[in-house]
């Protein structure tokens, strides 16, 4: 009887030495191999990265770089800037109308008075008027002392187109130069001015004034 226990016994101590002995092996196996496939224990996957894909960043509107401009710079002492002159008329003398009731009595016609720059009366020159069928001969600025004396001018003329009442009517009026060319004529030095008259009192009488304007003229 105690032989078979002995006998059983050394066959279990034999089986669990050879158990023992499988184990390390498959230990030092799974060591080597950690990936094999008994292994109860496998080691994780290595999970690809995934890059991250780039969210695209709106681009912004372009900005407006301004321009410098340039600054200009004063100069010292400032130098004056020239005043325009006028056109040189084609005439000497320019005409101009201002239309208003006569100075006396109820008529209609045409009065005036020659002028320079500066309102000095020019006494001599011609004045031709010619309108509603009538044509009378040329008047000389200053000649009469009572139109002078009307019209508060040494330079000063007139001529009736209606002597006794107020009518409408065109009446055209030219300055002559006050001393005849060497073949006699003279010479026009303003050009043609045309007066309308209205036919009522405040505007019977076209009074015109005509004003030298070349200041080298003589």
């Amino acid at each position: 009887m105690n032989q078979r226990g002995s006998g059983l016994f050394n066959m279990l101590s034999l089986v669990l030495v050879g158990l023992t002995g499988i184990t390390l092996i498959c230990y030092l196996v799974v060591l080597v191999y950690p990936t094999v496939f008994f292994n109860p224990f496998p080691p994780g996957r290595e999970i690809g990265l995934v890059s991250p894909t780039p969210t695209p960043t709106p681009a912004l509107p372009p900005t407006y770089t301004p321009t410098n401009t340039p600054t200009i710079t004063p100069t010292w002492p400032p130098t004056p800037t020239p005043t325009p002159r006028a056109t040189r008329s084609p005439y000497p003398f320019t005409c101009e109308v201002e239309y208003r009731r006569p100075e006396y009595d109820s008529w209609s016609g045409v009065a005036g008075h020659i002028q320079d720059l500066d309102g000095n009366p020019l006494p001599g020159y011609h004045v031709k008027t010619e309108g509603a069928g009538l044509s009378p001969p040329a008047v000389r600025a200053g000649a009469d002392s009572r139109i002078n004396t009307i019209y508060g001018s040494d330079a000063a003329w007139e001529q009736a187109y209606n002597p006794g009442a107020y009518q409408a009517m065109g009446i055209r009026v030219q300055l002559f130069n006050d001393h005849p060319d060497p073949d006699g004529s003279y010479r026009a030095v303003s050009d043609v001015l045309t007066v309308n008259l209205p036919g009522y009192a405040s505007g019977s009488l076209g009074y015109v004034v005509c004003t030298l304007n070349w200041e080298d003229w003589r």
